[in-house]
């Protein structure tokens, strides 16, 4: 592949280059299915702890030059729909934040004095 990422892309290079930005693409898209998922199910069921992920899951694509023009819209919809998440993870995380504060204080308040009963 040329040096140049905007060089025009050799015909016989050109197919595997489409079909790996597509597979990126693709595997983007699974993973914020699956934070969509996760914040619905937090949503549904209070008490359910999400698995945190393995740093091993992520693995960077190796793709040279631009996102083909016919992934252009897709690339722009996927990443509304990241800063979408990421947004709602956030709030989430404020929420239980807040959450866990007030039932801290809460189990303070429930605590009752202890008084020792001594001659002095």
């Amino acid at each position: 592949m040329s040096e140049n990422p905007g060089a025009r892309v050799e015909p016989v290079c050109a197919a595997t280059w489409v079909a790996s930005w597509s597979d990126a693409l693709r595997t983007v898209e699974l993973d914020v299915d699956r934070a969509e998922e996760l914040i619905r199910r937090m949503h549904r069921d209070p008490g359910f702890t999400p698995e945190p992920p393995g740093a091993d899951e992520w693995v960077s694509p190796d793709l040279e030059g631009p996102v083909p023009e016919q992934f252009a819209a897709r690339a722009r919809r996927l990443l509304q729909r990241q800063i979408e998440v990421s947004a709602q993870l956030g709030e989430a995380m404020g929420q239980a934040r807040s959450q866990r504060s007030a039932l801290e204080k809460l189990e303070q308040a429930e605590r009752r004095p202890v008084f020792l009963d001594t001659a002095v």
